[in-house]
């Protein structure tokens, strides 16, 4: 599972998420990273990854959005 950073709607960083997390939990876990990197002035958004699975994305000029279904 991964949390990739945004920056202009690009990839600008990554973080590898425990793999046992439920997709709730690995959104809470993201967006404590995305607090401490934001904090920096890094990144503008964040999306969560499992494989190929789109799971959540948050972006400062957008509402939240996340996947209902596989």
């Amino acid at each position: 599972m991964r949390c990739f950073f945004m920056r202009n709607g690009h990839i600008a960083g990554v973080e590898e998420l425990p793999t046992d997390l439920d997709d709730a939990a690995a959104v809470r876990m993201a967006r404590e990273l995305f607090g401490r990197e934001k904090a920096k002035g890094a990144y503008d958004g964040f999306e969560v990854w499992r494989l190929a699975r789109f799971i959540y994305r948050w972006t400062e000029d957008r509402n939240p959005e996340r996947r209902t279904h596989d």
